[in-house]
């Protein structure tokens, strides 16, 4: 039974450590006046540390609920009021400040039996990312663009090392994990984690990096051997097949790839090939429309938003991966994942088909006056380039019913999306055009549940 009193009392002395931790920013800050960095990165550095202790005092998630809740606040309030610059410091757009506390409040939640993974998890948020911070800002030369984000070379290199070492480290020294194996562990996991960081956006690596290490050591940590060594194959054959698709034509920057890489890297060691080759397949089909795209416009046209592109694009496969693994069964999300990817696929196309494609077949004026052949064709080509065949290798489905359904499901989500194109014609904002898109391919994915369901009963 818990000790309420006793819980009081260590969520009041934490309480007073973070406001003397906040005290210790605005010092630093005041005295370091051009350099916010530094004391935002002290104030990250050392919330962790004390956050570091929380499974080994604290007995209640409610206590660590409460301090994080109250830290959020603390960091709302202070910001309106233009309070606390040693936190709020940074000329950047960013959200850090609220998801580290909620970050650490979700893993303390989840892992409350497993006090190492909670440990490492939040070690390589609070060191990793303070030292590739400082390092990156201080000798960082060869940089790289994210969405108007300048990231270095050197602080991602910084990530890597201290990242394997946050890593390796526990689990050498508090685990019965064998020695080769805590290696690989820690090589695969820094390899993603350095990649989730390198393309974060607005803070929000305060969220992805640990929870990406919470998922994956969770998932590693319960492996043997071989599996562990398979997922190195994995990693290392995502990495080839993702850099030779996209490197000959220059299409992605190196943020694009890098997102790219982290989705078939999730498809292939979180499930099997079977959910890598609809990506591979919708990758190739994407060239495709690109190289035409490109020898009308130029390649710079398609160099812009690169990862929120295809983190709208790939939320809803990489949502029903981790179902599919949580749930260890696969099956009743196979269907809906394929839909997931060929609905996007078809909605996209049509702006090529109508503009591009149907060039050299002299098909504009054609399409233009018949759009619900436009919307046949979009739906028809995304499903056979992107569905048949893995529906034809996986034997645990029906090909012609699981055809169906999945262009069903591809053209409800094509038609929801251009009503609600035709409904807020007058936005013009790309990244509006995504969110809408992952609206329609939801509901294009709820429909094909919901038909699964059906026929099954």
């Amino acid at each position: 039974m818990i000790d309420v009193q006793k819980e009081i009392i260590v969520a009041l002395i934490f309480a007073v450590v973070y406001i003397f931790i906040f005290l210790i920013g605005e010092t630093v800050r005041k005295r370091l006046s051009r350099q916010f960095e530094i004391s935002r990165k002290i104030v990250h550095l050392l919330g962790g540390f004390v956050a570091l202790s929380f499974p080994y005092v604290v007995s209640s998630h409610w206590t660590v609920l409460v301090l994080a809740v109250s830290f959020c606040l603390i960091v709302i309030i202070t910001k309106r009021k233009g309070l606390l610059k040693s936190v709020h410091g940074v000329e950047r757009r960013s959200y850090g400040g609220i998801y580290y506390p909620l970050a650490i409040y979700l893993i303390f939640l989840m892992s409350s039996n497993r006090p190492v993974i909670y440990f490492t998890s939040i070690l390589v948020m609070t060191v990793s990312d303070t030292l590739a911070a400082l390092v990156g800002g201080k000798y960082g030369t060869i940089k790289f663009d994210v969405e108007g984000n300048l990231k270095s070379l050197e602080g991602s290199v910084v990530f890597f090392f201290v990242t394997f070492l946050c890593i390796h480290l526990p689990l050498l020294l508090a685990t019965d994990i064998a020695r080769i194996d805590s290696v690989l562990i820690a090589f695969i996991i820094a390899v993603l984690v350095t990649g989730f960081e390198a393309i974060s956006l607005s803070g929000s690596d305060n969220l992805i990096v640990p929870f990406g290490t919470y998922f994956i050591l969770t998932k590693m940590t319960q492996l043997p051997h071989t599996a562990i060594m398979q997922s190195l194959y994995f990693l290392i054959g995502a990495i080839v097949i993702t850099v030779v698709l996209f490197i000959r034509l220059r299409l992605f920057k190196l943020s694009g790839l890098i997102a790219m890489m982290l989705l078939n890297y999730a498809a292939l060691s979180l499930c099997n090939i079977y959910w890598f080759l609809p990506l591979l397949l919708a990758q190739v089909f994407y060239y495709f429309l690109m190289r035409i795209f490109v020898h009308y416009e130029g390649v710079e046209k398609v160099r812009g938003y690169q990862v929120k592109v295809i983190f709208y694009l790939g939320i809803i496969p990489t949502f029903l991966i981790f179902a599919a693994n949580a749930a260890c069964k696969q099956v009743p999300f196979y269907l809906p994942y394929l839909a997931s990817i060929t609905a996007q696929m078809a909605i996209i196309s049509n702006y090529f088909f109508s503009k591009y494609v149907s060039r050299p077949f002299k098909a504009e004026v054609f399409f233009k006056h018949h759009r619900k052949i436009l919307e046949f064709t979009c739906s028809l080509v995304a499903t056979l380039c992107v569905a048949v065949i893995p529906i034809m290798l996986y034997k645990k489905t029906s090909p012609l019913h699981s055809t169906l359904i999945v262009m069903a499901g591809t053209w409800i989500a094509y038609t929801l999306n251009f009503m609600m194109n035709k409904y807020y014609r007058g936005v013009k904002d790309d990244i509006f055009e995504y969110r809408r898109r992952f609206v329609s391919a939801s509901l294009g994915v709820a429909c094909v549940f919901l038909l699964q369901k059906i026929i099954a009963g």
